[in-house]
């Protein structure tokens, strides 16, 4: 039961936005324009988001966000739909806005549905005694470098249950965001913490830093761990870590990381 609470309470939202939404426009236009003038900011600042996850996870560090994450879409749907049912005059429009409106209901029920069940990605093997773990398909990466990350503080977790808890998709692979997502759950209980941040080669370079980076030219995820000079590079994709010079790291990095810290 517990896994259905925040797959009902996140869709319950959505339904109690639709019928607010409905009742500010019965109060009449100026109400509706100005409701609909706020969902308009919250959908472009959402859009941006997206592409600034660093900035996503500062402005929402509460871990009951990652629940509503992915709901944000769907949300500002019902929500403008709301607001245009009851100011359209002729019945058969707004007969067929409600049904547009169960729509975008059902796709959020099912965006959603990954609170409930899971399909089943990668294998069960964890990190070995170097904390290194190969990728088992084309598009584990991030699930692997998350789980080698978090080996590094003791905590043992498969492939495949990282995958699940990064939201994986097959064939399509892990967002920055759900990479973080997964740490935050894994992390959770213990006195480690995940922090997405912009940092500088150098500051992945400092001895004992663990982080999850990403080569943004070939979309691939990865561990470093620094050494004080360099880093010990993790790619899933090989069979074990490697050394790697600041230099090096420089040309490959894209400039966000996930780091694991003390809390």
């Amino acid at each position: 039961m517990a896994d259905w609470i925040p797959y009902l309470a996140v869709n319950s939202a959505g339904l109690t936005a639709f019928a607010v939404a409905w009742l500010v426009a019965r109060r009449g236009p100026r109400s509706a324009h100005v409701a609909a003038a706020a969902a308009l900011v919250l959908l472009v600042a959402k859009a941006v988001l997206t592409w600034l996850p660093v900035w996503e996870a500062s402005c929402f560090p509460f871990g009951w966000y990652i629940y509503l994450q992915s709901y944000w879409s769907p949300l500002i749907g019902l929500t403008f739909f709301g607001l245009a049912i009851p100011q359209l005059p002729v019945a058969w429009n707004r007969v067929a806005v409600a049904l547009i409106a169960a729509g975008v209901f059902a796709f959020g029920a099912q965006r959603t549905w990954w609170m409930v069940s899971r399909p089943t990605l990668g294998d069960e093997r964890v990190p070995n005694a170097v904390h290194h773990l190969s990728q088992s398909t084309g598009y584990t990466c991030a699930p692997c470098a998350a789980a080698i990350a978090v080996s590094y503080v003791g905590i043992q977790v498969s492939e495949r249950a990282m995958a699940d808890r990064c939201l994986t998709v097959a064939d399509q692979g892990t967002t920055p965001f759900n990479t973080y997502r997964g740490l935050i759950l894994t992390l959770d209980g213990s006195p480690w913490r995940a922090r997405m941040a912009y940092v500088a080669p150098a500051t992945l370079c400092e001895a004992g830093r663990i982080a999850v980076i990403d080569f943004p030219d070939i979309r691939h995820a990865i561990t470093t761990v620094g050494d004080g000079r360099g880093v010990t590079l993790h790619d899933p994709l090989m069979r074990k870590p490697l050394a790697l010079t600041q230099d090096d790291l420089a040309e490959r990095y894209g400039g966000t990381a996930i780091l694991i810290e003390r809390r």
